[in-house]
């Protein structure tokens, strides 16, 4: 039995690995596009020209879409195999890190260490967003506490040994993040830009924390590699809406393979489906969390 799943799993790494070169320009697009449309929506507020209600669910939906290429960036999935494109990946994530207030310098730190050690409670810096599961209160401190930890865990015995240059930039990430923010409540006289500031990040953020964070890895019990993240399968009459997810509706497939770009997720997880099923891989419904067997 062994013998056979380590076969399985070398099939799958090889099928992996034919989405790992690839310029991943549809990640540079979705930088752009976020770029463009978060500005876009604070002028359109500023001035007048959208309600409050459609301006921050804008700002939600774009918090939301921010913290994809930042992942991607992390992970050195945008220049793929063309290491003379490292500039662009690091530019990309360095774009869209001031909306999700994520230091793209220093997220590595925080973002590889939950890889290494997925669901284990004393070492897995992500699994505060367990406690998301206690009731509404505890969704609350624990989303606060998950948001914390994204940009405090590199004081945890790192900080004292990075680079200065490092340090330095992380300090000018954090910085320019507060600094526009406060800019922005200067130069726009309108009511209620507080208001869009706050509750249009943390409806976003807190999005992303449910459904990039804490969903994939529920229940928590497991620290396997085949186990330990979820594919939350969508039902037919949701799969018009499943480009809304980015793809983390398959974070099964980025914790086994972390170099295939997102936009890849499903046609990969189509191709190695029954290897992940062999090995254990949960397979539930996304809302009714029970498993779903693999189609005839």
């Amino acid at each position: 039995m062994q013998n056979d799943l380590g076969s399985l799993n070398k099939d799958a790494i090889a099928i992996s690995k034919e989405y790992t070169e690839e310029l991943a320009w549809p990640t540079v697009a979705l930088t752009l596009f976020v770029l463009i449309a978060f500005v876009a929506n604070l002028w359109m507020f500023a001035i007048g020209v959208t309600p409050l209600w459609v301006s921050i669910l804008a700002y939600a939906v774009l918090t939301y879409m921010s913290y994809t290429p930042l992942h991607e960036a992390a992970h050195g999935n945008i220049h793929g195999g063309r290491q003379h494109l490292q500039w662009l990946n690091k530019l990309c994530g360095y774009l869209v890190a001031p909306l999700i207030m994520v230091p793209f310098s220093t997220h590595t730190v925080e973002h590889f260490t939950h890889h290494r050690y997925t669901n284990q409670p004393d070492k897995d810096p992500d699994y505060v967003v367990s406690g998301m599961r206690h009731g509404f209160l505890a969704f609350i401190w624990h989303g606060l506490g998950f948001l914390w930890v994204q940009n405090t865990f590199l004081f945890h015995g790192y900080w004292k040994t990075a680079p200065l240059r490092e340090r330095l930039t992380f300090m000018a990430e954090v910085t320019f993040a507060l600094s526009w923010r406060a800019l922005f409540l200067v130069v726009c006289t309108r009511e209620y830009s507080v208001l869009l500031l706050v509750a249009g990040y943390f409806a976003g953020a807190f999005f992303t924390a449910y459904w990039f964070a804490y969903r994939p890895h529920h229940a928590y019990e497991e620290t396997a590699r085949y186990r330990n993240t979820n594919s939350l399968l969508m039902p037919v009459w949701m799969q018009p809406m499943q480009w809304f997810w980015l793809g983390q509706d398959l974070h099964s497939v980025h914790h086994l393979f972390p170099r295939v770009p997102f936009y890849r997720y499903r046609q990969l997880h189509r191709r190695i489906e029954h290897v992940m099923r062999a090995h254990g891989t949960p397979m539930i419904g996304i809302f009714s969390r029970r498993d779903i067997p693999a189609a005839e």
